[in-house]
């Protein structure tokens, strides 16, 4: 079996020389990139197609020039501590919606895990899967999981939807979910160049009304990112949903000036109730 299950009928897909197809007939077929597309249908209705092409090249432009390497490495390391197994263990790991592969591939690379991922976006998972050819990736929906119950040690999501039951029922028992969310201070002095009265996010150590109970730990990520290249700042823009609310002359006026930010992340630890 592949370890990805039907979207259709929900029976396990087996994989052969061009894809996964199931028993009753239902078939997806692999892209050259080796990535698989599981929405029903080919997209979701309704839903918004996930990062653009520009986005997620935003995204692999800042974290190649390593800007966003702290929060990166804090991931990998909390998910490390998080990983509850012997030394025969395979770990399997899920990210839900991510993006180009920046996250998973950290986290996998320090467990010595088989990565998994998804996301709606077909640009991000063929990006991802281009560069991190070991990990198995599809196009799918965090809200309609392709995998059977319990599968995964760890489920984690950053800065994307994080359904509470879909991820709880495709986590092991004694598994864990780690969601990344912003802190309140988050990118604080790029929003106040984009908008004319700039809110702070929500403490993410509060109930924000998803379902999520209490995490086991809270991890602070905090650091300062200096903005001396024309480019890196607009790609920081260009990789956040501020990009859309930027005028034209604010976003000139972010390329010709060089300024700090402030990074304010959140890494929390969840398990399964009870």
């Amino acid at each position: 079996m592949s370890g990805y299950r039907c979207p259709h009928c929900l029976l396990p897909l087996a994989e052969d020389d061009s894809g996964f197809v199931c028993a009753t007939g239902h078939r997806f077929d692999r892209a050259k990139d080796g990535y698989v597309n599981l929405l029903p249908g080919g997209r979701l209705r309704g839903r918004p197609a996930g990062d653009d092409d520009a986005m997620v090249r935003a995204r692999r432009t800042v974290f190649d020039a390593g800007l966003y390497s702290p929060v990166i490495d804090a991931v990998a390391t909390v998910i490390e501590d998080a990983c509850n197994r012997s030394d025969d263990d395979v770990v399997r790991i899920l990210e839900c919606g991510s993006g180009e592969g920046s996250y998973l591939a950290a986290a996998a690379e320090q467990v010595g895990a088989d990565g998994w991922g998804i996301d709606v976006s077909k640009a991000a998972v063929r990006m991802a899967a281009r560069r991190h050819r070991n990990h198995h990736y599809a196009v799918a929906s965090t809200y309609q999981l392709p995998f059977d119950d319990g599968t995964f040690d760890v489920l984690m999501s950053v800065f994307a939807p994080r359904p509470y039951a879909e991820m709880m029922r495709a986590m092991r028992a004694a598994g864990h979910a780690v969601i990344v969310r912003p802190g309140p201070e988050h990118l604080a002095e790029l929003k106040a160049m984009v908008y004319d009265d700039p809110r702070q996010h929500r403490d993410p150590g509060t109930p924000d009304g998803d379902d999520w109970h209490a995490p086991i730990r809270v991890v602070p990520v905090q650091f300062e990112l200096m903005l001396d290249d024309p480019a890196l700042r607009l790609a920081l823009l260009e990789m956040t949903p501020y990009w859309w609310s930027a005028r034209p002359e604010r976003r000139e006026a972010i390329a010709s000036t060089s300024f700090s930010v402030r990074a304010d992340m959140r890494v929390a630890v969840f398990g399964h109730e009870g």
